[in-house]
């Protein structure tokens, strides 16, 4: 347990109901998708962050938490539409995830570091260093089935000073890393830049976004086999049409939502495109929570929910 003082939240929005967001209605290409999205319509939860990321549904307090990196806060919305500051004075705090324990997890640039937090306001490193060297920004974040914490490791957090701390690699590598239930952190394999990850329900295939910024390499979400010791048979899964798969989430059916600059894209397990659900701005990340029953989005200043049917 982390020590420290009892946490007493800032309250940023008090209980309240969502407002309707100014939006087209999802764009549904394929019949499957019907009856999950055609009454689907997005609202608004909160709009007063500075850079929205890395949502998660924290099912033992029933929240939805997730990071205002620039603003430097994790907050959390509550089922009665509050938002409350979870987090304050963070260290560029990005991804965020579960541990079977219940306690929260987080992806740091600033202190380029994994972080865990359970209920004092207080944020503590549990792993800054992977095979001997230091981590570049740990920036998405999911916990698999078994409890070992995977993460991406890209370079964003060490050259924009908004987001992060200036730096520079110590590994030379940009690399998808992960630790295991006793602490020990792996490089498991290296790509361009990656961004988000998520595993699919069975545990068997991690699919991890590349986003690089100037051309090094190839723009898209990609998919591995994983055997419970290592990842292979890299292979192409999808790309969006606008902007970049940022961040997405996997749900029970086998479905991926990722983010793209004109809303969530998804796509069937095949990796052929379903639909697209349009958001007032660009969407950075989505989540859902524990019953697949909404889907939360981030992007920019907001957070959207989709109630699904």
């Amino acid at each position: 347990m982390t020590e420290g003082p009892l946490l007493i939240p800032a309250r940023l929005r008090a209980p309240g109901e969502p407002v309707a967001a100014k939006v087209d209605a999802p764009i549904i290409h394929r019949d499957e998708a019907r009856a999950v999205l055609g009454a689907a319509r997005l609202v608004t939860l909160y709009d007063q962050a500075s850079w929205s990321e890395g949502p998660v549904w924290w099912p033992r307090e029933q929240t939805l938490v997730w990071s205002d990196i620039v603003g430097r806060r994790v907050l959390g919305w509550r089922q009665d539409g509050a938002v409350d500051v979870l987090l304050d004075a963070t260290p560029f705090i990005n991804g965020n995830a579960v541990l079977p324990d219940g306690a929260l997890v987080h992806c740091e640039h600033g202190r380029r570091a994994v972080s865990r937090s359970d209920d004092t306001g207080v944020a503590t490193p549990i792993v800054t260093a992977a095979e001997g060297s230091r981590l570049n920004a740990p920036n998405d974040i999911i916990v698999a089935a078994d409890g070992a914490i995977w993460f991406s490791d890209p370079t964003f957090g060490l050259e924009n000073p908004k987001q992060g701390v200036p730096g520079t690699s110590e590994s030379g590598r940009t690399a998808i890393c992960r630790v295991d239930t006793n602490g020990v952190a792996r490089r498991m394999v290296d790509m361009t830049q990656p961004n988000g990850l998520a595993f699919s329900a069975d545990g068997n295939t991690l699919y991890a976004s590349q986003t690089p910024e100037h051309g090094e390499g190839e723009i898209a979400i990609f998919a591995f086999d994983w055997d419970g010791a290592s990842l292979s048979n890299r292979r192409h899964f999808a790309t969006v049409a606008d902007g970049i798969p940022d961040g997405f989430t996997v749900d029970r059916r086998g479905w991926l939502w990722s983010s793209s600059s004109a809303g969530v894209e998804v796509f069937d397990a095949a990796g052929l495109h379903l639909a697209m659900v349009p958001t007032p701005g660009l969407c950075s990340n989505c989540a859902f929570d524990s019953d697949e029953a909404r889907l939360f989005i981030t992007g920019g200043p907001h957070l959207w929910m989709l109630p699904l049917g």
